[in-house]
């Protein structure tokens, strides 16, 4: 008897964990608000960018004012490329095909306000950006993936897109530089993977990130329970 009961707690412990976890992944991300409201300043400016070239445009969005204000940046690139989507995605999937960062006679350089414009871009425009994700993942090198991997965690495309961040979950390659000024071994795709997941989906009762400063092991383990806690999930 005192076995039994011992097993039924097992159970129930193990039940009571894991719903939290299934019901945080149930919540998709949803599509940034693009319908907000500025002062007549912020609105004329979206308005001007929206009649610029793709190009140019998704240049002015590196701005600071776009770039510390979500949804100031959501809308004008809603306003800009609602028409044109195929163009705004296309350059925000050009813009993953070169590094985040990179370090050149010990000087470091670093793209991040790009990878932001791109990452909002594609978040605007879910359904459409998907299926370029999955193509830019497949044909892409390590570097390629890993910032597919990054621009996908918020992207509001259902199955499609948790489908491609789990299966990054076995991709070992390495798609970051080393930095000197970084301790550890580069992250791995699978290390973006689990980060976005537990991001994106909330999910308890896990290591929050893994960083450069864990080893392999300690990676892959933590990778191995997350992919287990997958398994049961609806999506």
């Amino acid at each position: 008897m005192g076995i039994i009961l011992k097993a039924l707690a097992s159970v129930l412990t193990f039940c009571f964990a894991v719903l939290p976890v299934l019901s945080a992944y149930a919540a998709e991300p949803e599509r940034p608000d693009v319908n907000a409201i500025f002062d007549i300043e912020k609105e004329r400016k979206i308005e001007e960018i929206a009649g610029l070239s793709p190009g140019k445009a998704f240049n002015r969005f590196k701005d600071i004012d776009f770039l510390i204000n979500d949804s100031f940046l959501s809308k004008a690139i809603f306003k800009t490329f609602h028409t044109r989507k195929a163009e705004g995605i296309a350059l925000a999937l050009a813009s993953l095909s070169s590094p985040v960062f990179e370090q050149k006679n010990g000087l470091l350089t670093s793209r991040t306000d790009e990878m932001f414009v791109s990452r909002k871009t594609l978040e605007v425009f879910p359904e459409e950006a998907a299926s370029g994700l999955w193509e830019f993942y497949k044909n892409g090198n390590a570097m390629t993936r890993g910032n597919v991997i990054r621009a996908s965690g918020q992207v509001a495309g259902g199955k499609a897109i948790a489908d491609l961040l789990i299966s990054a979950l076995d991709d070992k390659d390495f798609c970051e530089v080393e930095i000197d000024e970084v301790p550890g071994m580069p992250l791995r795709i699978c290390d973006l993977a689990y980060n976005q997941l537990v991001l994106r989906y909330k999910i308890r009762n896990v290591l929050r990130t893994i960083g450069t400063s864990y080893k392999l092991e300690t990676r892959d383990y933590h990778i191995a329970i997350l992919k287990d806690m997958l398994q049961g999930m609806p999506y």
